[in-house]
């Protein structure tokens, strides 16, 4: 599917029917700044929306955010919440969450943030 059908199809849908009726995701909380990456082992993408195929590709190898998802996909946030908690329940994704100062992959030995984690988060704004 080219890129463009997906936009035409993204504005033709109402994100009710987008989200089968659901306002809000098992995990209400998921904070927009939390990071989503697709799981390099994710089963077949049979029977996924559009919508869903589309995030699986943009956090494929990069991180994004939830709010970075949203306005790539041009879905409302909380449309985004819902697909991403589905596709983390179905073990399409991970999200990562703020870490705790202990977790080296979001902070350093001082306990300020990553380089890497920075460097990711530049780089999704540079994209928008």
């Amino acid at each position: 599917m080219s890129d463009q059908s997906y936009e035409d199809e993204a504005y033709t849908v109402r994100p009710y029917a987008v989200t089968g009726g659901r306002v809000s995701a098992a995990s209400k909380d998921l904070p927009m700044e939390a990071l989503v990456e697709a799981r390099s082992d994710a089963q077949t993408l049979k029977g996924l929306t559009p919508e869903k195929k589309k995030i699986l590709q943009l956090a494929a190898g990069q991180y994004q955010s939830i709010a970075e998802l949203s306005a790539h996909t041009r879905l409302p946030l909380g449309v985004v919440r819902v697909l991403v908690t589905d596709l983390a329940t179905a073990q399409y994704i991970v999200i990562h969450t703020g870490g705790t100062v202990e977790d080296s992959s979001t902070h350093d030995e001082s306990g300020g943030l990553s380089l890497s984690l920075l460097e990711s988060v530049l780089d999704g704004i540079a994209a928008l």
